[in-house]
């Protein structure tokens, strides 16, 4: 049986992949987005709701100014083409009809290698409370955020 292997470089690039996919969410720009994921992407929510490519372009479309996100930890594995990135971020979204998106989410996400990029496959999510350092960053990032709006 091949192993897997913990790659923190592969991690690194995954998390600014993945840091420019929020950063999409949060500008509303879908054009961009689309490029971060796979054209079978799946994505399963922390409230259970599940979404392929369009229908998540359609739900971070739809998100109000001022969306954003922090993620605080990540690491990841390989498999020739295939990744594994997971890790913990704080999202505040709102969509434009009132629905609060707002979470602590720890996540699994599988990326796969298409010709020279990283794109995401599936990404799952899942509440959790976060230690009370971890709160307390993520509150000082919010505040400064704030801060600076």
């Amino acid at each position: 049986m091949t192993a897997w292997t913990w790659d923190d470089e592969l991690a690194s690039h995954l998390a600014e992949r993945f840091r420019g996919w929020t950063d999409c969410n949060g500008t509303g720009d879908m054009q961009s987005l689309s490029g971060y994921l796979h054209p079978d992407f799946l994505y399963v929510s922390v409230f259970g709701h599940r979404y392929n490519k369009q229908s998540y372009l359609d739900l971070a479309g739809s998100l109000r100014d001022g969306a954003f996100y922090i993620i605080h930890r990540t690491s990841a594995r390989r498999l020739g083409n295939v990744a594994e990135l997971d890790g913990e971020y704080f999202t505040h979204s709102i969509t434009a009809d009132g629905a609060d998106l707002t979470a602590h989410t720890r996540f699994t996400g599988t990326w796969v290698l298409e010709g020279d990029e990283w794109v995401c496959l599936t990404h799952h999510g899942t509440f959790y409370e976060p230690p009370s350092d971890t709160a307390l960053e993520v509150q000082r990032r919010i505040d400064a955020i704030r801060g600076a709006a």
